[in-house]
């Protein structure tokens, strides 16, 4: 029987001993067996389960949930392995979209034509959201796809739609308008609706948003946004 020490795991998965050892820990991966000398052995089904977990992690799944799906009896590594590469097939899809765009301004630069700055910003928001890992590729698609099937006049209104609706929450705030007043109310329903628009879901969009801007707050301060403003908004939102 084949068996590996975990050092030995360590270089095959790119995984630090530690992270094994704490596994080991929380009760996720057990070595097998144990060697005459006192060495924990991982064996096949070991690396086996340990696969699973590296690819449930890369979904992003926390180690509370990893640890409950490959305890499972009914656990399926077909769905796994059919989520991996439905990720993967998104992730590509949407490098094939950053390269069209490119592309695109390539031909114009090439043949002497203007470049409008939108089409510039347009890539490297595709490019922001392609690498992010707070929007599923499936939901930065749907954003980007509905952004960009927009001429320059209505990306021009969306925009101004927006910063209409931040200046209008803002007003509200600094006169003390409480965030169930109706005025607020009319501005949080237009604020729910232009972002459904955007992509769909609006609560699976505004938890990925939040995430999103924590790590990228000057994008939201182009808008007129602060964190207080923003928990203004959140608070109407949620009362309509």
């Amino acid at each position: 029987m084949k068996t590996w020490k975990v050092g030995e795991i360590a270089k095959l998965t790119g995984l630090t001993v530690r992270t094994l050892h704490h596994y080991d820990e929380i009760g996720l991966l057990h070595p097998t067996l144990t060697s005459e000398k006192g060495h924990r052995l991982y064996v096949e089904d070991d690396l086996q389960r340990l696969h699973h977990i590296i690819l449930l992690k890369q979904l992003g799944i926390s180690l509370e949930e990893v640890k409950r799906s490959v305890s499972d009896p009914e656990f399926n590594p077909l769905h796994l392995l059919e989520h991996q590469l439905a990720r993967i097939n998104e992730h590509i899809q949407m490098q094939l979209d950053v390269r069209d765009r490119l592309n695109d301004i390539y031909s114009l630069m090439q043949t002497g034509q203007p470049v409008d700055s939108t089409r510039f910003m347009e890539v490297v928001q595709m490019i922001h959201m392609s690498r992010s890992k707070h929007f599923s590729r499936e939901m930065a698609r749907n954003i980007q796809r509905n952004y960009t099937s927009m001429n320059s006049e209505q990306k021009k209104e969306k925009d101004e739609e927006l910063r209409r609706l931040v200046s209008g929450f803002r007003s509200e705030m600094e006169k003390g308008t409480p965030e169930h007043d109706p005025a607020v109310s009319d501005l949080a329903k237009q604020w729910k609706s232009c972002f459904q628009d955007a992509a769909g879901d609006y609560d699976v969009l505004i938890r990925s948003a939040e995430s999103y801007y924590r790590d990228h707050s000057d994008q939201a301060l182009h808008f007129g946004m602060d964190r207080e403003l923003y928990q203004f908004i959140r608070k109407a939102v949620l009362k309509i």
